[in-house]
């Protein structure tokens, strides 16, 4: 099977080709590899020997968008020239328009015809098993027809297919929606792929109006006003969708297709706005649902790369890519962000013990920062998708390179251990204000009033004096010495947990005492 049988575009070129016999032959050789038939050849023979120039007309193939396809091609069978050092140039290409229509769809049913003696209520019944044959394919023969009127779609209908059963009864035709009445205008039928275009684009509308209500909503409910950015681009693209569905051919009223595009828009800025008064956070909803589209668009451009290239080439690529995600497999990698998050307390992690399911939370949350650099190779998929990287050029590459290794540092220091420090820094000025921090991935701060059981004196502390009459920050516990964060000397106190027994208050100006808190 030739390398490149996959294909989404076909481009006609004429080439010129100035070389020996051999070099005319690795040429023929390298485009029937690719699949690449040579329609046409003009010039003398060349010689073992003696230079010719000889013009050939070649169909190319290859896959990626019809934006840019020309010079795609143009650069895909430079990139051959180029491979073969040959003397070749490109005089002319052009891209090869072809789309078929996308004709009605009929069914066949078989129909019978009443005697004409027969009675009223036969005639009553035979009505009915029409119309449900007509509606809901009862009597459906099983053959499918594509014709672009009634009339063909019979003669279709009752031509015999070898190897088909012959049926005698008379047979009529439904549309896959119901029955057509002979008199309706045809409707010029559109393409296949201008279809699939179009409802392409109107699915890129209605997720942009999705995450515009999302939008508002959040700006709503946060702020108490109107997102004045939001409701500028929301007409904006129920009139694009409204333009993109006229478009496709369509019988009826323009006006009545225009207004049911945009209010798919509509509707989808709606449920986008819903979805994001439900959510429990509030104002979260637009920044999640505009990651997980981006996410969708990296995961498309992974997709991309994996079809343009083949496999050997991919792997060099997406191999770095998957190294952070065995990383991510190993016990404990998810603690680097408690190391980081303790850090700001002077605590060691070792003196807090994080449950197995914390740890692989945030062995998660580290993988997905370190999941960034797919970025890189699925913008290098979109460039091969646009033909925007057909050759591997220096410069491509040396940028690709560059925002790889910027994407890995984002995402692992920006996004993780830095976020995990701030996240510290966030609960220290919490419990130096008296409130108590927010939890972090398995470590729960709270404040608790320490009781010693027994003499005060007895209790051996490491780190600091405890004094009962105060509260302290609890940050958790390790084989069996509890971490007590002391907010006025800014630094944490070991104590054994058999020596003491906290009691839980709500804040730290709780007054404690030698039995816990009072009043």
């Amino acid at each position: 099977m030739p390398r490149e049988s996959r294909f989404d575009q076909r481009a006609t070129a004429l080439v010129e080709l100035r070389g020996l016999l051999g070099e005319h032959a690795m040429f023929e050789e390298a485009l029937a590899a690719r699949g690449w038939p040579v329609l046409d050849r003009q010039g003398r023979d060349p010689l073992p020997l003696t230079e010719r120039r000889v013009r050939y007309l070649i169909e190319a193939r290859f896959p990626g968008s019809r934006l840019n396809a020309v010079s795609g091609a143009r650069q895909r069978i430079e990139v051959i020239a180029d491979e073969l050092l040959l003397d070749l140039q490109v005089l002319a290409v052009e891209c090869v328009e072809r789309d078929a229509k996308d004709l009605p769809r009929w069914h066949a049913y078989a129909r019978t015809e009443l005697p004409a003696q027969a009675g009223a209520a036969a005639r009553a019944r035979d009505r009915l098993a029409r119309r449900c044959a007509e509606r809901l394919g009862t009597r459906d023969t099983g053959r499918l027809i594509t014709a672009a009127t009634p009339q063909a779609a019979r003669w279709l209908a009752a031509r015999p297919l070898p190897g088909t059963p012959a049926r005698r009864e008379g047979v009529a035709v439904r549309r896959v929606s119901g029955t057509v009445r002979t008199s309706t205008p045809p409707v010029e039928a559109a393409g296949r792929r201008e279809s699939a275009r179009i409802l392409g684009r109107l699915l890129v509308c209605a997720m942009l109006a999705m995450l515009l209500g999302a939008r508002l909503m959040d700006v709503r409910l946060v702020q108490d006003r109107w997102s004045w950015t939001s409701l500028a681009l929301l007409p904006v693209t129920a009139w694009y969708a409204a333009l993109t569905a006229l478009r496709h051919p369509h019988r009826g009223s323009r006006a009545a297709t225009g207004t049911v595009a945009a209010g798919l828009v509509l509707f989808s800025c709606a449920a986008g706005a819903l979805l994001a008064r439900d959510v429990p956070d509030r104002g979260v909803a637009a920044p999640v649902l505009l990651g997980v589209l981006a996410a969708v668009a990296v995961a498309n451009g992974l997709r991309l790369l994996v079809r343009q290239w083949s496999w050997q080439r991919v792997a060099p690529w997406l191999l770095p890519a998957l190294i952070p995600l065995a990383f991510g497999f190993l016990p404990g990698f998810g603690t680097a962000l408690h190391v980081m998050y303790l850090d700001a307390f002077d605590v060691d992690l070792e003196d807090v013990e994080i449950p197995r399911a914390f740890q692989f939370m945030a062995m998660l949350k580290l993988t997905a920062c370190l999941s960034l650099w797919f970025m890189a190779p699925s913008l290098l998929g979109y460039m091969k998708h646009f033909h925007r990287h057909v050759k591997d050029r220096l410069f491509g590459n040396f940028v690709v390179l560059v925002m790889s290794i910027a994407l890995v540092l984002v995402g692992f220091m920006g996004f993780g251990l830095l976020a995990a420090g701030a996240a510290g820094e966030r609960a220290v000025a919490a419990a130096d204000a008296g409130r108590t921090p927010a939890g972090y991935y398995g470590i729960d701060p709270e404040w608790v009033c320490p009781a010693p059981v027994g003499r005060l004196a007895e209790v051996p502390v490491d780190g600091g004096v405890l004094d009962p009459g105060r509260a302290y920050l609890k940050l958790g516990d390790s084989g069996g010495v509890v971490v007590l964060w002391d907010a006025e000397e800014r630094a944490g106190l070991k104590v054994p947990l058999e020596k003491l027994r906290l009691v839980p208050v709500d804040s730290a100006r709780t007054r404690c005492g030698a039995d816990g808190p009072k009043g």
